[in-house]
């Protein structure tokens, strides 16, 4: 029940954005919309990169990896996509303001979405932090040298549950700067049409809650785990 009720003021917290009016995310839209920094053309390949949302997804796949060796790296995650939010946000900002209003409404709403319930997934809400001891063991059995030995993949699975939740922490991310970089090059969002772009989100939505409430109950179900929740 628990987890219904956080969807559910997930979701309807996701209402507030797309009632602010337009000119108000201006602020966002010149500071976090950064303009046409980054952007290169690449003349042999008569194409323009933008090289600003590739440096933060490399950060991004960077922090993923290693998060684990980090102090308090939940709460420097948190602040990360946030951030990330708040960039795209400015950017669908500047390229929606010509768009029909429930357009608007749609994109700003799922480009929330994504980062919120990317965000409780990742940080645990939605599993009541079970990978927080795992995460743990796993970074004491690597300075140990004991992720080395050829059975440790077969008898621990605190390797399996730092993957995973090195995946949860990546794919908001990603869906955050690739929607940035989108709509810089293509001044559009990202879909053919609005339709298909509903469903996308709906589905990044399913899958990451989906593997946040039952990824980490698979993997203990796989290596005979018995977990009790708090």
């Amino acid at each position: 029940m628990d987890k219904i009720v956080i969807l559910i003021l997930v979701a309807a917290l996701g209402i507030i954005f797309t009632l602010v009016p337009s000119r108000t995310y201006n602020i966002l839209t010149k500071t976090l919309s950064f303009d046409k920094k980054g952007i290169r053309y690449i003349r042999r390949r008569h194409d323009k990169v933008d090289a600003l949302a590739n440096l933060f997804l490399f950060i991004g796949l960077i922090f993923s990896v290693f998060y684990f060796v980090l102090p308090f790296y939940s709460l420097i995650y948190a602040v990360f996509l946030i951030f990330s939010f708040l960039c795209v946000l400015g950017q669908a900002n500047r390229v929606l303001k010509k768009k029909n209003r429930n357009v608007y409404r749609i994109v700003i709403y799922g480009l929330y979405l994504m980062a919120a319930i990317g965000l409780v997934s990742a940080l645990g809400l939605l599993n009541n932090h079970v990978t927080d001891m795992m995460v743990t063991t796993y970074r004491s059995d690597l300075f140990a040298g004991n992720v080395f030995d050829i059975f440790y993949l077969l008898t621990n699975h605190s390797i399996i549950v730092y993957i995973l939740q090195g995946i949860l922490f990546f794919i908001p991310v990603y869906c955050m700067w690739s929607q940035f970089k989108y709509m810089r090059l293509e001044n559009t969002y990202k879909a053919m049409n609005i339709l298909t772009y509903a469903i996308k989100v709906l589905f990044i939505c399913i899958v990451m809650i989906f593997l946040a409430v039952e990824g980490f109950d698979f993997i203990n179900f796989v290596y005979q785990v018995e977990y009790k929740e708090a």
